[in-house]
């Protein structure tokens, strides 16, 4: 599974703060244990000094000094005080000629009860106050380096996101997206930058390319409408007829090209609209303006579908793929078949020599064939189908090339609303 980067580095964050965390704890708990284990041997000496002490009848003067020089003070809060008595957990507790000794611990402290039949003495450790706190700071500031450095670098990556909205803008064909530049002088802004330099000369690159080829089709109309003039004076009517059909030929063939160079650029926008698959055949028909039609092309139209295309543009996927069929045929003939699950185009052949993926690349022939064209038939039709949505399939069966077009009529799209 992949993941964007943007999670990639939270997830890192998160797991870095996490082990942030569990280290200062382990730290903070490991301070805390010696801490109390250093208090505890306060206590433990204070408790054997004072019983010696009485011992050899050479009490202190003065308790409370006595104590602070184990570093213990009396707790003055009374309510405070029953707490520790009532709640804490008894740590040790030493039996003596003085009273009880008892040590006890509530809330991460080590507090010294010392229980007379006369008086009752709660002593708290100063070792134990705020012992913690260089560690709570060092934890604070480095949660708050890893925050600030995590909401930086996500700042940083807030121009990747407009940066890749903008190539995939351009990479649909949107060739006039201004390409973001971010600016901070990181990577990311140089990337950017290079992208909108190599941006420039792909635009410069197509419209030199569209203005070559639309002046060269510009000039050549002019000379085969001359052309088309001038048949129309030749007297003979068989050389007549021939001379038009050549020059409409020419034209049509023109306007095709101008067809491929707009797929190509992916600058054409469809013009959908409901056609019968008999009206599409015609069309093809004539774009072919080929001689005896039927007697190299069987069409067995089972179901004439009513389709939503582009009439034009998927007239012409279907002009080339008959004509395809027609070029590679061993018998130079074509079948055409449409039913309610798509339309078929066959014919009589070898098996491929390779993959059906790599016919379907732009200017693919086989080096062996003495076919012309550029090898763009097949990539345009399938070219086409993806446009409108449609699938281009491949079998092999019995002798025969079979490529269908899966097509939705319209008809069943409405049964399935219903």
């Amino acid at each position: 599974m992949r993941y964007s980067l943007t999670t990639k580095i939270s997830v890192v964050f998160a797991i870095a703060l996490t082990l942030v965390c569990v280290l200062f704890y382990t730290f903070a708990s490991i301070q805390l244990d010696n801490t109390l284990d250093k208090i505890k041997q306060k206590q433990l000496s204070a408790i054997n000094y004072l019983v010696a002490s009485f011992e050899k009848s050479n009490p202190p003067s003065d308790l409370t000094v006595y104590f602070k020089n184990f570093g213990l003070t009396y707790v003055k809060n009374d309510k405070f005080a029953a707490d520790i008595t009532n709640g804490g957990k008894v740590v040790f507790a030493k039996q003596t000629p003085l009273g009880l000794f008892q040590s006890l611990l509530f809330q991460d402290g080590l507090y010294l009860h010392i229980k007379n039949t006369s008086f009752q003495i709660l002593l708290e450790s100063d070792d134990a106050k705020n012992i913690n706190d260089p560690i709570w700071v060092g934890f604070i500031l480095t949660t708050a380096l890893l925050v600030s450095l995590y909401v930086s670098v996500m700042n940083s990556l807030m121009p990747l996101k407009k940066l890749s909205s903008d190539i995939r803008k351009f990479g649909a064909g949107n060739m006039d997206v201004n390409i973001a530049k971010p600016d901070s002088n990181d990577e990311i802004a140089k990337v950017a930058i290079e992208f909108d330099a190599a941006a420039s000369k792909i635009k410069e690159l197509i419209r030199s390319r569209q203005l070559f080829l639309r002046t060269i089709m510009h000039e050549l109309k002019t000379p085969i409408g001359k052309g088309r003039i001038v048949s129309e004076m030749v007297q003979s009517q068989t050389q007549k007829s021939r001379l038009i059909a050549i020059f409409e030929r020419l034209d049509m063939l023109i306007n095709e090209f101008g067809k491929i160079e707009q797929l190509l650029s992916k600058s054409y926008a469809l013009n959908y609209q409901e056609s019968y698959f008999s009206n599409i055949l015609d069309q093809a028909r004539d774009m072919l303006m080929m001689e005896k039609f039927e007697e190299k092309v069987s069409v067995d139209i089972r179901q004439d579908v009513l389709l939503r295309v582009d009439f034009a543009l998927f007239s012409l996927a279907i002009k080339n793929l008959i004509d395809n069929a027609l070029k590679y045929a061993d018998d130079k003939k074509a079948q055409v078949i449409c039913d309610k699950d798509g339309i078929v185009v066959k014919n009589l052949g070898e098996p491929l020599q390779k993959p059906i993926e790599y016919y379907l690349q732009a200017f693919i022939r086989e080096k062996d064939n003495k076919s012309g064209g550029m090898g763009l038939g097949l990539y345009i039709i399938d070219h086409i189908c993806q446009m409108h949505k449609f699938s281009l399939k491949y079998s092999y069966e019995d002798g025969y090339h079979a490529f269908k077009i899966c097509t939705k009529p319209k008809e069943n799209v409405e049964e399935g609303k219903r």
